[in-house]
């Protein structure tokens, strides 16, 4: 911890990046790429602030930045639509990060985890989360405050459940990879005959996603 009772100048970026804050850090589920529950940690957007006072920051704020587009917090980047006719714009947020006299901008995903956050399923609690998401990440790159979370890889802010090897996940890729292959000028009927499989399998192979998934909840309640 800071010897300077949060007065003063910021500590350095090779001395925050020193500073462990697992302590400080709550922790969310998540599955390993074997499929193991383990504990996640993450750090607040609350504790991020007041590490940020103790080590010796005076003035610490965030705020979100709306997109002079959609008139709202969310910047779209390309509009994809899923076989099913799911829509996203693969948004993004911004915030507008405060540090006594510094200040800048990070973006970052709008995401359930590291699941596609589809137009049906926005919400304010998802977009709040990628807005404190943004500010802790941002003053991790920025101060190095937290830096070596990020490092080890990316977590959340823990109110999504999250696996990134989730069954629905790769559903979710296969769709959009069709769709966009689609897109691209490639016929459906010429996709399914350049991998073997006719409309009718195509449909079966998706779904055995349901089936899978049954199976692994009737599994893990044994």
């Amino acid at each position: 911890m800071s010897d300077n009772g949060g007065k003063g100048m910021l500590k350095s970026f090779d001395e925050l990046v020193k500073l462990d804050v697992r302590p400080y850090c709550d922790v969310r589920d998540a599955k390993d790429e074997s499929g193991k529950l383990i504990k996640v940690p993450y750090l607040s957007w609350a504790k991020c602030v007041k590490l940020l006072h103790e080590n010796g920051a005076e003035s610490v704020w965030y705020a979100p930045v709306e997109c002079p587009e959609t008139k709202t917090y969310l910047w779209p980047q390309a509009k994809v639509v899923t076989s099913k006719g799911r829509e996203t714009e693969c948004w993004f947020v911004r915030v507008l990060i405060h540090i006594d006299g510094m200040e800048y901008t990070y973006d970052t995903p709008l995401l359930n985890g590291s699941l596609v956050v589809y137009t049906d399923t926005l919400n304010q609690l998802r977009i709040n989360n990628a807005l404190a998401r943004a500010f802790v990440k941002g003053v991790a790159i920025r101060t190095g405050l937290g830096f070596d979370l990020w490092a080890e890889g990316d977590t959340d802010d823990g109110e999504d459940d999250l696996s990134r090897h989730s069954i629905w996940a790769i559903k979710e890729r296969l769709e959009r990879l069709i769709t966009i292959k689609e897109k691209n000028g490639l016929d459906h009927r010429d996709l399914l005959a350049s991998v073997g499989i006719s409309d009718k399998q195509l449909n079966n192979l998706m779904g055995y996603f349901a089936t899978i998934d049954k199976l692994e909840k009737a599994v893990s309640k044994l």
